[in-house]
């Protein structure tokens, strides 16, 4: 079962990140984002979020810095946070009490219905299975969290458009992910290669009605 391989997975990558955390605290490097960035990422994969009162789920919230990211832009919305690591879990809850936030093993304990998903630097690193495998892992995620959304989910990915790959690090091609994403979650996307050189955001919309006769979506 794939859930069953994630699980295996997860528990040397949930390794890494607790060393990582050892060693730089409540940092971006204490996820494992040495050179930072995170507004940058975070702008892109929220950009799209319209009104207040919405409710959001990070999976593999880290140390919840998306959260303190939406704070600032935002007075009024539902959070909540999702990590295999219970010390960014531990984390986060002292930090922001008020926040809902989970440890998980895998996907599949995630059930909670959101207005919005989103998804940064979860599927950076594959340890343990190959890479082909791991897609498979990665697009089950994808469809299950997907389900729970009423209105987007945004992912980032490494893009394969590199000259150096590190060992153990999932880089993903621009064009075959939008394809799964085309036809298996909705027409409906939005591809921003714009914000960095090697790195890709998509934002999947849940809804893809056209409206007739003019041919249009709904505006966000």
């Amino acid at each position: 079962m794939i859930e069953n391989q994630a699980n295996s997975t997860s528990s040397s990558i949930v390794k890494q990140y607790q060393n990582s955390f050892a060693t730089y605290g409540d940092t971006p490097a204490g996820v494992m984002w040495p050179r930072g960035r995170q507004i940058i990422r975070f702008d892109a994969l929220t950009r799209h979020f319209n009104g207040e009162g919405f409710s959001v789920l990070d999976y593999g919230c880290g140390l919840g810095h998306l959260k303190q990211f939406l704070d600032e832009r935002f007075k009024r919305y539902k959070y909540f946070g999702v990590d295999l690591v219970p010390e960014f879990i531990n984390n986060v809850h002292d930090k922001y009490p008020d926040a809902c936030v989970q440890l998980v093993e895998n996907y599949l304990d995630v059930s909670t219905p959101v207005d919005h998903v989103v998804i940064s630097g979860a599927f950076n690193i594959v340890d343990a299975v190959d890479q082909t495998y791991y897609l498979q892992i990665i697009n089950a995620t994808l469809l299950h969290l997907f389900s729970l959304t009423r209105i987007s989910l945004a992912v980032n990915f490494m893009t394969d458009r590199v000259d150096f790959v590190q060992d153990g690090a999932m880089h993903m091609n621009v064009e075959k992910m939008a394809s799964f994403l085309r036809l298996n979650l909705s027409p409906r996307i939005i591809i921003d290669e714009s914000y960095m050189p090697y790195e890709f955001t998509i934002v999947i919309l849940k809804d893809s009605q056209i409206i007739k006769p003019d041919n249009i979506y709904n505006s966000l």
